[in-house]
């Protein structure tokens, strides 16, 4: 439980240190909405922090799965180096699958849509996931430890690396250039997933991958920033930009709002283009 809780509370340290670097080195000049969405942000975060403790928590099933002998991994003798790293992998996989699942069913969209409705990115963009989004990840995520018998050291690992990644990439930050695209060949970094965030739907279906770059490109969703990129691109969904979208009960009530599925969006884009 002492993992699982570290794994929860950690992430607010590099919060505040990511928002921190923000101000030193941002990667483009904005305080769109900033009095809105920081409370917003961090509050449906907490929410959805909280929900997803109610369930029995991943560390802990991965070690009793190993316990009972459930899943493939407590089936096959694999060193523990191997099964982390497996571990890692695999649940990071899952997520990529899982976040073009949100974008291409009408019903997950919607809740999903809550995270693409921020009109600027910072780390706090990082926290803005739905309680509903929550509980439908910790789901998948205790699927994939059962079925797979994954190490709670691996889960952990996991957790911590994915938790690190969301908050990083979505950082209003400015890396060395070197360093950003050194990074992008193994790893999604913050120019690399703002294009996923960006209104143009054809750029937001796109770049799906949570901590390896290489799904997108194994999947095909693969969309590199625009060369000269100075972090000018346009944020968020063109149906929510109103400020009240930025208070916490709109975000909660967002799933319920009518709008358009991204597979709508897509389809205007391409008959805008063709045009």
């Amino acid at each position: 439980m002492f993992i699982e809780t570290l794994t929860k509370i950690w992430p607010l340290g590099l919060l505040v240190l990511l928002s921190a670097l923000e101000f030193a080195v941002p990667r483009r000049i904005s305080t769109e909405g900033r009095s809105l969405r920081w409370p917003t942000n961090l509050a449906i975060g907490s929410l959805s922090a909280l929900l997803t403790l109610i369930p029995i928590a991943p560390v802990a099933l991965a070690a009793a799965c190993a316990d009972l002998r459930w899943g493939l991994l407590n089936h096959v003798r694999v060193s523990l180096p191997l099964a982390v790293a497996i571990a890692v992998l695999a649940l990071d996989l899952r997520a990529y699958l899982q976040h073009r699942l949100f974008h291409a069913n009408a019903m997950f969209w919607r809740v999903h849509r809550v995270h693409h409705a921020d009109v600027d990115l910072d780390a706090t963009t990082g926290f803005r996931f739905h309680p509903f989004e929550a509980l439908l990840s910790n789901i998948t995520l205790i699927a994939g430890i059962v079925i797979l018998g994954l190490p709670p050291l691996g889960v952990a690992t996991y957790l911590a690396l994915s938790a690190a990644s969301t908050i990083l990439t979505h950082a209003n930050i400015r890396l060395p250039s070197a360093i950003e695209s050194c990074a992008q060949s193994l790893l999604v970094t913050p120019t690399l997933h703002a294009v996923h965030h960006s209104v143009r739907p054809i750029d937001s279906e796109s770049n799906f991958a949570t901590i390896f770059s290489v799904w997108d490109r194994l999947g095909s969703t693969y969309r590199p920033a625009p060369r000269g990129d100075r972090g000018d691109m346009a944020i968020g969904l063109a149906e929510f930009r109103q400020p009240r979208y930025l208070t916490l009960p709109w975000t909660l009530a967002l799933p319920f709002c009518s709008g358009p599925s991204a597979a709508v969006h897509l389809a205007r884009e391409g008959a805008a283009q063709g045009d």
